[in-house]
């Protein structure tokens, strides 16, 4: 991706929390790297990074209920974010106490060392029983 570059794109997605909608986030990824002409080295790193989140999510969540992964993919002039939020499918209360924070860190400690930037946000928004944002910077 140029320096020279002007525009900026973002793209929000909801998906069923389970392996066989996983593709569709890797696919919607890789379309918006060739978009935006990210260079292969960096898409390869945030398709790791993406696919890592999903699947180490789908594996603290697999006691649950159902849930939806809400995915925000924003490209800006120098670098990709990517908010990867976890919802449970469920009224009741007893399903959201079950994450302990430093299990959930842990687990996805191997996307923060593929990222540039990354927060762990625990009950960022209603319903959500945990989220994650990862920065990559690309040239």
């Amino acid at each position: 991706m140029s320096n020279s570059r002007s525009d900026e794109l973002s793209l929000s997605m909801r998906i069923p929390a389970s392996k066989c909608y996983l593709e569709n986030a890797l696919l919607t990824l890789d379309g918006i790297c060739e978009h935006c002409s990210i260079a292969e080295k960096s898409t390869l790193r945030v398709r790791k990074a993406l696919q890592a989140a999903l699947s180490e999510s789908l594996e603290i969540a697999s006691k649950q209920t159902e849930g939806l992964f809400d995915l925000k993919f924003s490209v800006y002039r120098d670098r990709m974010d990517i908010t990867v939020e976890n919802y449970i499918l469920s009224d009741n209360k007893e399903d959201f106490e079950d994450f302990d924070s430093e299990v959930i860190e842990a687990k996805l400690s191997f996307v923060s060392s593929l990222a540039d930037g990354y927060k762990y946000l625990k009950d960022s928004r209603q319903k959500s029983s945990f989220s994650m944002q990862f920065n990559l910077e690309i040239n």
